[in-house]
């Protein structure tokens, strides 16, 4: 009942952002944003997201390599598009992980492995996303918090090495009760990613690239628009937004991340139609890389119900 209840409440604040975001516009101007719209620079959008996927795969690949697991890419790959499709459906921008979980533990492999394997993967892509804001605000001169934001930063990175290193992993229990069981078991994978350091880098380099393209997506956008917006205002705002964006308060980010772009887009200087504009464009490009991965998942479904019908057939 209460989770029920959640998703109402979910549904209800992506409906009632929607709305608000909506009165504040002018319908008119969003109109005439889309008037000189340049399908080349969407095209190129879209084709950036779908090898940002082949990114997601082998930077998962690696992960689990560097815990023992070797999973082939394809299936990765698969069980990532097959997740962005169901995660337009689910409660929180972190929906999809949950089929990537099953799908792993599917191939008879441990579950805290697999969980923690997915785990590590999105809390390297938020570092990663961190990371960029960091670097770019300390290039913004009008920024009065930026070693507030740097202090915050280093003492979190800080953190995470101490509570994943070999002294306290030491300290944990051999049998820990089964309520703290699976928080351990993660913990010690994510000191086994650690030890693997070469691996580790490249892991990171990977997230990198995946979420500077996330910028680059963005600024695609913009040209398809033909809204002006500086990369290097981008570089900040962006990574904000998707921030926001996975805050588990709203259906998938809708109406989070409509809002979040209408309101950030004024700060530098351009329309709130206009951030309205782009956020619709990735919005639909997510709908469409969802709707490969439905099709994915449709394919995958015949072909266990073609395999069960020939095993009852021998």
């Amino acid at each position: 009942m209460k989770k029920r209840l959640l998703f109402f409440v979910k549904i209800a604040v992506s409906v009632g952002l929607l709305a608000v975001v909506i009165s504040w516009i002018d319908l008119g101007d969003l109109l005439k944003t889309y008037k000189n719209f340049d399908v080349r620079f969407f095209a190129l959008a879209l084709a950036v997201m779908m090898v940002q996927t082949i990114f997601s795969a082998l930077r998962w690949k690696w992960i689990l390599k560097a815990d023992g697991s070797v999973v082939p890419l394809r299936f990765l790959w698969k069980t990532y598009m097959i997740g962005h499709f169901l995660g337009l459906f689910l409660p929180t921008n972190f929906g999809g992980d949950v089929y990537r979980v099953h799908a792993l533990h599917g191939t008879s492999r441990d579950l805290a492995k697999s969980a923690s394997s997915v785990l590590f993967d999105r809390l390297i892509g938020l570092f990663a996303l961190i990371s960029i804001f960091v670097v770019a605000s300390l290039f913004l001169p009008e920024n009065p918090y930026v070693w507030l934001i740097l202090s915050v930063y280093l003492v979190a990175v800080a953190a995470f090495l101490i509570v994943t290193s070999d002294r306290m992993i030491a300290r944990m229990p051999a049998a820990p009760s089964r309520w703290v069981r699976l928080p351990v078991k993660v913990l010690r994978s994510f000191n086994a990613y650690r030890r693997h350091t070469p691996a580790l880098m490249l892991i990171l380099g990977i997230a990198l690239v995946f979420q500077f393209n996330i910028v680059v997506i963005s600024k695609l956008n913009c040209l398809a628009l033909g809204v002006d917006v500086p990369f290097g205002r981008l570089l900040v705002i962006i990574p904000l937004i998707f921030l926001v964006e996975s805050l588990p308060i709203s259906i998938n980010g809708l109406g989070v991340r409509e809002s979040a772009f209408s309101f950030f887009f004024p700060m530098i200087g351009h329309a709130a139609e206009q951030g309205f504009g782009v956020s619709l464009l990735i919005l639909f490009l997510r709908y469409m890389r969802g709707g490969i991965g439905g099709l994915l998942l449709l394919a995958n479904i015949i072909q266990s119900k073609g395999a069960a019908h020939t095993m009852k057939s021998t």
